[in-house]
């Protein structure tokens, strides 16, 4: 279909001698009809011919020339070209809706839907320097689009205030019906409909059409959006003013698809061809057909129709430059496009209105939970209407009443701040939902952790504890009093771990020297010590089962690195030699020659060092202790090292040319000292932090009612049936909801006063005639206050917001008990939440005798007063018999 168009464009017409066209090159017709597969002499004929009817009485009447013909009406060069022309473009036209119609089907969902999005994306309003019918249709379109704005943004807005009854100022705009009127009104004729007339009655030449259509449009001159200039006219369109050219447009608005050329579309063997004609016009038919303008009418009005059906939203494009330039910025423009859309009397109205607005019921779904008085616990509990209910919530909110107003059915609020501070409450008020079921969880396992730190902990001191110091008494049975030791290996809390280094571990200083030495992770090493070779080289010395590796530390360009320097296996130890003074130095004198000689180290731990290779060899070695000890330095060559004495070193030992010097250590009898007796102390409270705080979403308030409030029943939201509960924690279980209430304790006496106010006047004591009333007993021996249980604070506490902050031996009194081990206590004025494990229970005081009831006041005589028992037996009723 492509090429039948291209191919089309080829086709050129002459004039003949007398004035009518022929085609220039008849193959080109051919090569169309061969496209089209269809005869080439309809498709010759149908592009230089036209048939034409006549009527006459009535009837319609066909003028033959020849036998099997009709009066076919030559068409010159111009109407050629414009039939040729029209048949290009209508199928153009056609092949572009079936592919749009095609697209449509396959994306058109397979089951049912109730709503769809739809975009629609226009050319933007057109201002050239030659404006011609396509500029005219476009502008015209545009047009009509921000008719529909305004009505929908603007004009919607006000008239929707008015029917709201809210209070507000209203703003003039420009509505521009009045060009849309100009252009596609009927009567009084528009632009459209003048430039119909103009084709109907001057068709066959284009030049006497375009002078007609000025002619009419000289009536369009009232209207103060039109302005007539000769061969131009100029239209005051809401973008800006624009010239249109008349000349050619008449001839763009003509529909010149002829009866005959879809005759030739028609008779095409290819059912494709002919399905892009559909629909072809009555030839009975009166009726003129419709013209571009028309159509471009007819859609704009279906477009409309679309729009006001569905909620538009709108995206507006502005241009910063004409260069298609990032850098570029056009001030004029930019502010000639903020004008001509509409953006600033939009903005205008949104000032003076409202950005946001909605219905109660829809308002009070999505903010109930920032008030206390319509939720609790994340639930709706508001008994009254929706209007109370929004109007409650932008109160608790602290909102400013000057940004809210309520209508007759929608909230309004003023600034698009306002609804992002609400959404951002409602945010936090999810936030601090997450917040306490994490702290929830983390107490929780704060709890457990510490739990098993405790038992842990006393596990280690009573398991592992003992093992450490029995290899410890293993090492003093080992040197039997014949060395002297260092005060701080006599500490209490001195074990022998082994491990120092953590090279069996995970530690990374540990695992480079295990990988320095060539440790499997099956090994096992006994004991990692950092020690100091008598070659001064710095040096970590690892013990495993089998052998004792002395890594070499070495720092190369700013980097450490670690060597394997000796491994030497326990096979080959023959004895460990230490002095009998206090310092650190140590000899593994080896069996055999070795070029090497024998290894002598400094090593604080030393005596662990020692016990540990006595216990991995099962005591195979001997332990040399003695003042001079011989070590071979080289292979068949011996030295000696001697030891001293000498009290002026003052922090560990000496060497100098095979002396050791080292001051008076602790007697070499002395052993490791008793274990600390620890301080008599009350147990710690298990757990660490807060625990959550019982309560609605906001918690307790220190200025809250003497007793917690209950609980409000939960209701259904606005247009729901079921109650509406947007966060369902677990209900605490609290021993005021588990325990009736306690009663509170009665005085006797004054117990005994009512009862006797209440019996009848047969059982009460009296004598002589009746007395009157005695005077009022005082009144703290008769409204007498229950006692409420007072606790004292063992410990201080610092509370946060809801929480009860407490000095030591603070005394409060207890309000509410909670499973979850915080107690709602009051001191003073204030009310808080504390930890149970924080309190002692304050001992009653013991409760004074009832005081005797006072005499009834009597102008004669009284009788003797009764003592206290007989007293309050007649205070009491008589039982009946």
């Amino acid at each position: 279909m492509l090429a039948v168009i291209l191919w089309l464009g080829n086709l050129v017409f002459e004039e003949s001698d007398d004035g009518n066209s022929k085609i220039d090159d008849p193959g080109v017709t051919e090569f169309i009809a061969y496209l089209l597969e269809s005869d080439a002499a309809t498709v010759d004929k149908a592009m230089t011919y036209r048939v034409m009817e006549t009527q006459r009485g009535g009837r319609r009447v066909k003028i033959v020339v020849h036998p099997g013909s009709v009066y076919d009406v030559p068409l010159n060069p111009i109407q050629a070209m414009a039939g040729r022309d029209a048949l290009a473009k209508a199928i153009y036209n056609n092949l572009f809706e079936w592919i749009v119609s095609r697209v449509n089907i396959s994306m058109k969902p397979r089951t049912a839907h109730s709503h769809l999005i739809g975009v629609l994306d226009i050319y933007g309003f057109e201002i050239f320097q030659d404006n011609s019918f396509e500029q005219l249709c476009i502008n015209y379109v545009n047009e009509k689009l921000q008719q529909i704005f305004i009505e929908l943004t603007l004009k919607a807005e006000q008239e929707e205030y008015v029917r709201e009854q809210i209070k507000w100022t209203p703003i003039k705009y420009f509505n521009n019906k009045i060009v849309c009127d100009l252009i596609e009104e009927r009567r009084p004729p528009g632009i459209f409909a003048a430039l119909n007339d103009a084709c109907a009655t001057a068709h066959a030449d284009p030049n006497a059409a375009d002078n007609a259509f000025v002619q009419r449009l000289a009536g369009l001159s009232s209207n103060p959006h039109f302005d007539s200039r000769g061969a131009q006219f100029l239209v005051k369109h809401y973008a800006g003013d624009v010239m249109y050219n008349v000349a050619g447009m008449t001839d763009k608005n003509k529909d010149t698809l002829i009866k005959d050329l879809l005759d030739v579309v028609a008779g095409s063997a290819n059912a494709f061809i002919r399905g892009l004609f559909p629909d072809r016009p009555d030839p009975n038919s009166k009726k003129r057909p419709p013209t571009a303008g028309d159509k471009i009418k007819a859609s704009a009005g279906a477009l409309v129709d679309n729009l006001m059906k569905a909620r538009p939203s709108y995206i507006r494009t502005i241009k910063s430059n004409e260069n298609r330039s990032p850098s570029e910025y056009d001030t004029k423009a930019i502010l000639h496009q903020i004008k001509y859309l509409g953006l600033q009397e939009n903005i205008r109205v949104r000032r003076a209105g409202f950005a946001y607005r909605n219905t109660f019921e829809k308002m009070v779904e999505r903010f109930y939970l920032l008030s206390p008085n319509t939720s609790y616990a994340g639930e709706y509990t508001w008994q009254g209407e929706p209007r109370s209910a929004c109007e409650t919530i932008l109160k608790d909110t602290g909102i400013a009443r000057e940004e809210w107003q309520m209508g007759v059915t929608k909230a309004f609020i003023k600034n698009p701040e306002t609804l992002f501070a609400l959404e951002t409450m409602r945010d936090r008020y999810w936030h601090n939902m997450a917040g306490r079921i994490q702290r929830a969880w983390r107490n929780y396992w704060r709890y457990k952790n510490e739990c098993a730190a405790r038992i842990q902990r006393f596990w280690k001191n009573n398991k592992e504890g003992i093992a450490y110091a029995q290899i410890r008494d293993y090492g003093h049975q080992m040197l039997a009093g014949r060395k002297e030791r260092r005060r701080f290996s006599l500490l209490s809390y001195r074990r022998f771990m082994g491990d120092y280094l953590d090279v069996g571990g995970k530690n990374a200083l540990g695992e480079m020297i295990r990988n320095a030495c060539g440790i499997t992770k099956g090994e096992t090493v006994h004991f990692s010590m950092r020690i100091q070779l008598l070659v001064s080289k710095l040096g970590r010395s690892n013990k495993t089962e089998k052998a004792v590796h002395i890594v070499i530390t070495t720092v190369h360009n700013g980097a450490t690195q670690m060597a394997l320097e000796r491994k030497i296996p326990l096979v080959t130890i023959k004895s460990i030699a230490l002095s009998n003074l206090r310092d650190d130095w140590v000899i593994l004198n080896l069996t055999g020659s070795f070029e090497e000689g024998d290894p002598v180290f400094s090593c604080y731990f030393k005596t662990e060092l020692s016990a540990c290779l006595m216990q991995l060899t099962r005591a195979q070695i001997s332990l040399i202790i003695a003042p001079q000890l011989e070590y071979a330095k080289k292979k068949e060559k011996k030295a000696m090292i001697t030891f001293q004495r000498d009290e002026t070193v003052q922090k560990d030992d000496v060497y100098k040319s095979h002396v050791v010097r080292v001051a008076s250590g602790e007697p070499a009898n002395s052993v490791s000292r008793p274990a600390a007796k620890r301080k008599a102390r009350e147990a710690r409270p298990i757990t660490k932090g807060k625990l959550l705080r019982a309560g609605g979403p906001s918690g307790p308030k220190p200025a809250a009612a003497s007793r917690p409030k209950p609980k409000p029943q939960a209701q259904p939201l606005p247009n729901q049936t079921t109650p509406a509960a947007a966060v369902r924690p677990p209900p605490f279980t609290s021993t005021t909801e588990s325990k009736p209430a306690a009663k509170p304790a009665v005085n006797p006496a004054a117990a005994a006063l009512k009862a006797a106010a209440k019996a009848p006047a047969a059982n009460r004591l009296s004598v002589g005639p009746p007395a009157p009333p005695p005077p009022p007993p005082p009144a703290p021996a008769v409204e007498e206050e229950p006692e409420v249980d007072k606790y004292r604070a063992i410990y201080a506490f610092a509370g946060q917001e809801g929480e009860m902050s407490l000095e030591k031996d603070d005394v409060v009194e207890l309000l509410e008990q909670d499973a979850n081990g915080w107690w709602l206590v009051k001191k003073g004025s204030e009310e808080g939440w504390t930890p149970s494990n924080y309190l002692e229970l304050i001992p009653p005081k013991p409760k004074p005798a009832p005081a005797p009831a006072p005499p009834p006041a009597a102008r004669r005589a009284p009788p003797p007063a009764p003592g206290p028992a007989a007293a309050a037996s007649s205070a009491t009723p008589k039982p009946k018999p």
